[in-house]
């Protein structure tokens, strides 16, 4: 039997589990409705698959032990994992119609710069003797598998899908957030509780902290932007969402959620310079007339606390420490955040037991957090991992407006890796690693009709 404590940080007992099976209920039927009526030929990986984009993390609930093994716990994302396994399996053992080198899109760089990187990190926790080290290296290889189980489907209705899906669940947690801010703090909420200014909370929409809610709500912003041909119905979902983006008061976001919006209007809409100033001059506006009104209780808030002083959540105390640590271990790192450095210094810095032995928290910043466990090359690599795979898709979106929603998925990625940690499981390098296999697939799609067409003319 699942402890459901752990996924709820306030008061469990005034939690109704029954509201959240029923939502989960819901989004079971939507996804097996939504994908019937596709045109997607992989019918089974398509719903687990839209399923896992629509609970969120309430799918957590779904989680359960298999009885007899211990280690191991099935989740809705290994079903999909292993179902995009067996994919490739079949396509390449027992597919009918073999495919030669020749047909095949070439592999980008950042794939092997991924592959340096994960190269580096097993190496690391199998020479510092990681506990469950073989946990990390079965995620890493995992986060390869979806990206190029996503990019064998091979299929754009099945892509349509995904896009479908993550749109669903964004009107679904824009609206359960602005419900949490307004009405219900606690409505639906799972995970954290976070003060936001006065007596409000951050929103977390269906995710379990604000920071994955309003980054999904952004992916969701760029397949709406990309693929919705309605201007009336664009306008309506991107402020709900940038709503609901808002509503979680993580400040990154804000930042992301404005550098995606301005990245289209300039790089695909080719918008005038005059009318992007004028909606910069009334978001600005916007923000100047909440501030005048909300000062006091802004400026207590720990949306400006936590920034002001090197205190729990400060950053550059994390960060000095990594520098000034690595050079111990320059090339391996320290394989985890379980050791006496870690944990002298984050007790150091924060004064907390709890961040100390990392039973919370973490570093902070993707980059510092592959750079002290792994070393300075699985750092270099994972670096040049997420800015190639950026320029990539930067470079495709000139040739097929789907490009677009991986070029955008890539720049959240690396910005938000600055102040949070999202490396393989997290929910948001999912994200990534979807819409990475999305590009490549779409690509092969792409030098497939062109060989087709050269074939028949």
């Amino acid at each position: 039997m699942n402890k459901f404590e752990r996924y709820f940080k306030y008061d469990f007992h005034s939690v109704k589990l029954e509201y959240f099976y029923l939502y989960i209920a819901i989004a079971a039927i939507v996804a097996l409705v939504i994908v019937l009526r596709s045109e997607s030929k992989y019918k089974l990986e398509m719903f687990f698959l839209s399923l896992y984009l629509l609970t969120g993390s309430l799918n957590v609930l779904l989680n359960f032990k298999i009885p007899g093994i211990s280690f191991f716990e099935m989740q809705p994302i290994r079903v999909v994992y292993l179902l995009l396994l067996l994919r490739i399996i079949r396509n390449r053992l027992f597919s009918k119609t073999k495919t030669s080198l020749s047909d095949t899109v070439k592999i980008p760089w950042f794939v092997f710069a991924l592959i340096g990187y994960i190269l580096f990190l097993t190496i690391s926790v199998l020479y510092t003797q990681v506990e469950k080290g073989y946990v990390t290296i079965i995620d890493s290889v995992a986060f390869i598998i979806l990206i190029y189980g996503v990019r064998e489907l091979k299929d754009q209705a099945s892509y349509d899908l995904i896009g479908k899906s993550i749109v669903i669940g964004a009107i679904v947690s824009s609206v359960v957030s602005i419900i949490q801010i307004t009405i219900d703090p606690y409505f639906l909420r799972i995970g954290d509780d976070r003060a936001a200014f006065g007596s409000l909370i951050r929103s977390n929409g269906i995710f379990n902290t604000e920071y994955f809610n309003s980054y999904y709500l952004i992916i969701a912003i760029s397949w709406v932007l990309a693929t919705t041909k309605r201007n009336s119905l664009k306008l309506v979902l991107v402020t709900l969402f940038a709503l609901g983006v808002i509503t979680s008061f993580q400040r990154m976001s804000w930042v992301i959620l404005f550098l995606v919006l301005v990245s289209y209007l300039v790089y695909i809409q080719k918008i005038s310079f005059e009318k992007l100033f004028f909606g910069v001059f009334l978001g600005l506006s916007f923000i100047l007339f909440v501030s005048v009104f909300y000062y006091q209780d802004i400026m207590k808030s720990s949306l400006v606390k936590e920034r002001l002083t090197d205190s729990v959540d400060g950053r550059q105390g994390y960060y000095s420490f990594v520098l000034n640590s690595i050079g111990d271990k320059p090339v391996l790192g320290f394989g985890d955040l379980h050791n006496e450095v870690y944990y002298e210094n984050l007790l150091r810095i924060t004064g907390h037991r709890e961040r100390a032995t990392a039973e919370e928290g973490d570093l902070h910043s993707g980059y510092f957090m592959a750079m002290f466990q792994y070393g300075i090359p699985a750092f270099i690599c994972f670096l040049t991992f997420v800015i190639l795979a950026l320029l990539y898709y930067a470079s495709l979106v000139k040739q097929g407006i789907y490009f677009m929603v991986p070029f955008m998925v890539s720049i959240l990625f690396l910005i938000g890796n600055l102040t949070n940690t999202f490396l393989f499981l997290k929910y948001l390098a999912i994200l990534f690693a979807i819409h990475i296999g999305i590009g490549m697939g779409i690509k092969q799609i792409q030098v497939d009709q062109l060989k087709n067409i050269n074939h028949t003319s």
